[in-house]
């Protein structure tokens, strides 16, 4: 379906789609922008970010989600996507018009570039450059290895002095503008649930079982709150 309208409209129908489906929705659609933003001109040959690409990047969130359905919606009933590339391993997507979807986006969660509140920027700032997907992923293969040795357990102890304590701080400040932050707070608590697996296997006690329920449990706490909004 092709449609031929202004910046505007479409705009409207990013916001109408976010309304229907609240945070999963802006989860999707947001992340969907944001692996677009940072393909380099190379990846984007096919289209701005394939369907793989965007489940690595929710994956990376700590989200198991097949995002298929929504991106299904997302083209035949809003228009916001097209899909220009298909077979049998892979499949790409392009936005109509990214700008205006990004812009949506951000009016829908309230943020504003010309009007940001300066502690909102900051802590954004902050985020960006503690480079949280790459510290989630070190954790995450500390806690798979069977084994730590010396130089594991001493690159651990230096997240633990140096870096969990400004996730703890950012956290916390992010809590305060839960609405417009959902995704860092996600990935922040990632990062707090990985180093606790960690620090338990240092410390020697078990986390095989026991803890990767938990984790299963963490997650279906986040899907569970989104289904309800």
């Amino acid at each position: 379906m092709t449609y031929i309208d202004s910046r505007e409209l479409l705009k409207l129908r990013v916001k109408d789609f976010l309304d229907k489906y609240g945070d999963k929705g802006v989860v999707v659609l947001r992340s969907a922008v944001e692996v677009s933003m940072n393909n380099g001109f190379r990846s984007r040959r096919f289209g701005d970010f394939s369907y793989k690409s965007l489940v690595i990047k929710l994956r990376s969130m700590g989200i198991n989600y097949n995002p298929s359905n929504l991106l299904r919606i997302l083209e035949r009933n809003y228009g916001i996507l097209e899909k220009t590339f298909s077979s049998s391993n892979q499949t790409w997507y392009k936005f109509i018009d990214i700008d205006a979807v990004r812009e949506a986006i951000q009016e829908y969660m309230g943020i504003i570039n010309n009007s940001d509140d300066p502690d909102i920027r900051l802590l954004r700032i902050k985020y960006r450059s503690l480079q949280p997907d790459k510290l989630l992923s070190v954790l995450k293969s500390l806690y798979r290895k069977p084994r730590l040795n010396k130089y594991d357990i001493g690159l651990f102890r230096e997240i633990v002095f140096k870096d969990l304590d400004l996730v703890t701080d950012l956290l916390n400040r992010m809590l305060r503008y839960e609405d417009l932050f959902t995704n860092e707070i996600m990935v922040l608590n990632e990062i707090l649930v990985y180093a606790d697996y960690v620090a338990s296997k240092i410390a020697g006690i078990n986390v095989g079982t026991f803890l990767e329920d938990e984790h299963i449990q963490y997650k279906k706490a986040i899907m569970g709150r989104e289904k309800e909004l």
